[in-house]
C-alpha cells in the first residue's frame, strides 16, 4: 500500500526554516523512502532553494506563486490536501493557518513566543510590543488548534513554549543539524569577494529581532577603537533591504541572497562570524562557523549558549561598544581565535548530522501516521 506523505513548506519565506526544508527533502530524495509518496508544497522562495528535475517520481511539488494572498494560499493548500488526502502532513515550520482533515505535525521556530525577557522588546514602540502581542497570541492558538504533534529545535524550546501554553499535545525534540553541503566538498562552489585585513560575516535574513541596525554603530565604535583597521561587514542581504547611511558603504558589502553551494567557500574567506541576533529557537550558522573555523562574536543570549557553550564571544545584546572591543580582541589575539576555533570543533560533536534529522522526522511521520488518524 503506498503511503501518502504531504510536506508543506507554503509558508517559509527565508533563511534557516528554507535551509531546513530544502536539506529534509535532499536527504530525503538520496534515501530509500518506500512506500511512501511525497507530496510537497512549496512557497515561492522554498521552490528557489531546490532543482526538481533531480528528485524522482516519487516526489510531485505543487509550487506557490509569489503573488498569492495569504487567504488564497491558505485555500489553495487545503485544496490539495482534500485532493491527495495524505496519511499524515508535515508542516516543516509554522504555525498551520488551518485545520485539517489529517494528521498533521508542525515544527516550531517562533522565538518571540517564549523568549519574552530578550532585549529585542525594549527596541519596539508601545504600538509594535502591542502588534508583536497579538501576532504571539494569534500564532499560539494556531499551533494549538492546527496542529496533532508538535516538533520543537530544542528541549529548552519544547519546555518554554508547554509551560507558557499548557499544552498537552504530543510533543519532541528534533535537533538542528549541519547541512551535508559542508561536508561534501566536491559540491561547493566558488564564492569570490575583495577581501580586507579583517573580513566580518554576516550571514542573516532581514528581520527586526536579527538586530542588524546595531552593525553602523558597531562600524563607528569600531573606526574610533582603530581609524587604521581595514575592516568590511560581508551582510547577505541587499543595500536596499537595510538603507544604511552611504557613508557606510565603505566598510560593508552587500552580498544579497547566497546559496547553499556557496557558503563553505564564502566561510574561508572569512576572519569573523558576527552574530547579534536577539531572538531564535536554533540557528545553523554558529554550527556552520565552527564547522569551517570561523570564530564567532555574538549576542549574550541563552539560546546562543546553549549551541556554542564556551566557542564565542559574548556581548550585551545592545551594546556597540561591547561588540567592538571582542571583534578587536579576537583580530589581535591568535590564542584566543584559536582557543575559540578547538572549542567550536568539541561543541560540534554534540549534534547530529541532517540524515540523522531526516530519519528521525520519518519515525514522527510514520508514528503519527499510524497511531493519529482522524
Amino acid at each position: 500500500m503506498i503511503n501518502k506523505i504531504l510536506i508543506d513548506n507554503s509558508n517559509l519565506f527565508a533563511g534557516g526554516g528554507i535551509q531546513v526544508a530544502t536539506s529534509f527533502l535532499n536527504d530525503l530524495k538520496d534515501m530509500d523512502t518506500s512506500p511512501y509518496v511525497f507530496h510537497v508544497i512549496q512557497s515561492y522562495n522554498s521552490s528557489k532553494a531546490i532543482d526538481k528535475t533531480k528528485f524522482p517520481k516519487e516526489f510531485i511539488f505543487y509550487d506557490l506563486e509569489e503573488s498569492l494572498s495569504k487567504i488564497k494560499k491558505i485555500q489553495y493548500v487545503k485544496e490539495i490536501e482534500n485532493k491527495v488526502k495524505p496519511n499524515c502532513i508535515f508542516t516543516t515550520f509554522g504555525p498551520s493557518y488551518h485545520k485539517s482533515n489529517f494528521p498533521k505535525i508542525v515544527g516550531f521556530a517562533f522565538g518571540q513566543m517564549i523568549y519574552k525577557n530578550s532585549p529585542f522588546y525594549k527596541k519596539l514602540s508601545f504600538l509594535q510590543r502591542l502588534k508583536y502581542e497579538f501576532i504571539i497570541f494569534m500564532k499560539k492558538e494556531m499551533f494549538l488548534k492546527n496542529s496533532d504533534v508538535l516538533i520543537f529545535e530544542t528541549d529548552d524550546a519544547k519546555f518554554k513554549f508547554n509551560r507558557l501554553t499548557h499544552n498537552k499535545k504530543i510533543s519532541y525534540t528534533v535537533n538542528n543539524t549541519l547541512n551535508t553541503i559542508f561536508t561534501t566538498p566536491n559540491d561547493w562552489k566558488d564564492f569570490k569577494i575583495n577581501k580586507v585585513g579583517l573580513n566580518i560575516l554576516c550571514l542573516t535574513a532581514n528581520y527586526l529581532h536579527k538586530n542588524l541596525d546595531i552593525i553602523p554603530r558597531v562600524i563607528d565604535q569600531l573606526l574610533t577603537m582603530d581609524n587604521d583597521l581595514d575592516f568590511k561587514f560581508f551582510i547577505s542581504l541587499e543595500k536596499k533591504d537595510l538603507r544604511f547611511d552611504d557613508k557606510y558603504d565603505r566598510y560593508i558589502s552587500y552580498l544579497g541572497r547566497v546559496e547553499l553551494e556557496n557558503l563553505p567557500i564564502l566561510y574561508s574567506q572569512m576572519n569573523i562570524l558576527f552574530m547579534p541576533t536577539l531572538l531564535e529557537t536554533f540557528s545553523t550558522t554558529y554550527l556552520e562557523a565552527m564547522f569551517m573555523k570561523v570564530p564567532i562574536v555574538a549576542s549574550d543570549m541563552s539560546f546562543a549558549r546553549d549551541i556554542c557553550g564556551e566557542a564565542a564571544l559574548y556581548c550585551s545584546p545592545l551594546n556597540e561598544k561591547d561588540y567592538a572591543e571582542k571583534i578587536l580582541l579576537l583580530y589581535n589575539n591568535k590564542e584566543l581565535k584559536n582557543s575559540l576555533i578547538s572549542k567550536g570543533q568539541k561543541e560540534l560533536k554534540r549534534f547530529g548530522d541532517s540524515i540523522s534529522r531526516t530519519k528521525r522526522y520519518l519515525e514522527i511521520i510514520k508514528k503519527t501516521s499510524n497511531e493519529n488518524k482522524k
